[in-house]
């Protein structure tokens, strides 16, 4: 958590724990912001806490997994009198099994607004109107070298495995001046990379403004006349434009990276996936990229072990992953979601065959990623400086363009003498160790 927390023994003190994903994690700053704003304080320490808040996930199973257990570790480990606050995506979708199951939480909150939310906790833990503060900053949960601004809520693709579309509802999209003022925000505050979010950037819109709106929403973040890196995140293939490329290629502030999750390429698998692309058009999209911007980094996703996926299927995609060297991949096992299309899908693979496939995939990304990172040594880019590792032995943190926060390794640098943070460097890249990079700084 990057703020100053001062103590104040009048207030309500709140402990928070934000579960899942980077979109998640918005909502934790967003309702913390509100919260103070409201006259709580937090703490980072859960022994203050008069209130703990459960920020949880409830994507795929093993997020619900951890949420559960995280919820039944807190009622054992938080202070006697505290109460506990679950929110969020489990809640939205289990409700009432939750308050069966777990009888001892005080407040179940499901998928609501902020401004509902700290209503609700105020109904619930009430404090003293003196307490209140007019005006709050944003609470960051990242290093304050970078932020999430999510653009939209929801989804309108109702993949047939994803569950999101059930939890957060149709797309709904904030208007550009929302987002651009968020923006400006966060570069007040010393942010230096603004990375993108939704569950489908390319979307944006849509709802609002009756057509895809990324790129108009992307030209009216670049109008702010500031030095800042801005990066893609989560773009749907098939909406890929010629003018997005070329609107990607035209500013040196926009990072030269893109997550394109595809999840498979076997064109029957996508036709029951309800990805409304084929293979084909992936090969086309990727290659335009690389026409147009020949230094661009492409991550993607991948799911193993869809229903009906064949040994075929899963051939014709390693042979696909080979031919296309993404910089970087994640991969996911499939995971059978309630009131998704996919669920009745037969036959199933197994669970043992689907992780054997993860595997196997990860194992040939390790291998391109090692060719990758050698074809970096010796080489000079600017990078991101986001944390000292050890300060005073002068070893520092940082990313460059083809790391994307959380998820892409990072680089680990030496020479850094000014020991500015949120500022980019040139760093030379001498050495590699797996995903992550290992250079000096050249200033």
């Amino acid at each position: 958590m990057w703020v100053k927390i001062t103590k104040d023994k009048d207030k309500i003190y709140f402990y928070l724990i934000s579960l899942g994903c980077a979109k998640n994690l918005i909502d934790s700053e967003k309702i913390t912001e509100h919260l103070i704003k409201a006259g709580y304080a937090l703490t980072e320490d859960i022994s203050e806490a008069s209130l703990i808040i459960i920020n949880t996930c409830g994507f795929i199973k093993d997020a619900k997994r951890e949420s559960i257990d995280v919820i039944l570790n807190t009622l054992q480990e938080k202070p006697p009198d505290s109460k506990i606050v679950v929110y969020g995506c489990l809640v939205q979708r289990y409700q009432k099994e939750l308050k069966e199951l777990i009888p001892e939480v005080d407040l179940f909150l499901p998928i609501i607004s902020y401004k509902e939310f700290t209503e609700k906790i105020m109904t619930n833990f009430p404090i003293s109107s003196a307490s209140k503060i007019k005006k709050q900053k944003r609470i960051l949960f990242t290093p304050p070298s970078y932020t999430y601004i999510k653009i939209s809520e929801g989804c309108g693709n109702f993949c047939s495995y994803c569950s999101i579309p059930l939890i957060r509802g149709p797309l709904k999209s904030y208007s550009i001046n929302e987002i651009v003022s968020e923006v400006k925000k966060a570069l007040d505050r010393g942010v230096y990379e603004i990375n993108l979010i939704a569950q489908d950037i390319t979307a944006y819109g849509v709802d609002i403004y009756q057509k895809p709106s990324l790129n108009l929403l992307i030209k009216s973040i670049l109008s702010i006349k500031r030095e800042f890196w801005l990066r893609l995140l989560y773009l749907y293939p098939a909406r890929i434009s010629t003018e997005l490329i070329k609107l990607i290629k035209s500013d040196s502030r926009i990072v030269k990276y893109v997550d394109i999750p595809i999840q498979h390429v076997n064109n029957r698998i996508l036709r029951l996936m309800n990805r409304h692309y084929t293979k084909e058009i992936l090969r086309k999209k990727i290659e335009l990229l690389r026409e147009k911007i020949p230094s661009i980094a492409i991550r993607t996703s991948i799911i193993t072990g869809f229903p009906t996926e064949t040994e075929k299927d899963f051939q014709e995609l390693i042979e696909f992953i080979k031919e296309v060297k993404f910089e970087n991949l994640g991969v996911f096992e499939y995971s059978p979601e309630e009131g998704t299309k996919a669920l009745f899908l037969k036959p199933r693979v197994p669970s043992y065959v689907r992780e054997k496939r993860r595997k196997v995939l990860m194992n040939i990304q390790k291998e391109l990623v090692k060719e990758k990172n050698k074809s970096f040594k010796g080489k000079t880019f600017p990078c991101l400086v986001e944390l000292p590792v050890d300060k005073y032995g002068g070893l520092w943190t940082g990313r460059i363009f083809s790391q994307a926060p959380d998820v892409d390794g990072r680089v680990y640098f030496t020479n850094h003498n000014t020991g500015e943070w949120r500022k980019v460097v040139n760093v030379r890249i001498n050495d590699f160790k797996d995903y992550d990079l290992i250079g000096e700084c050249i200033e």
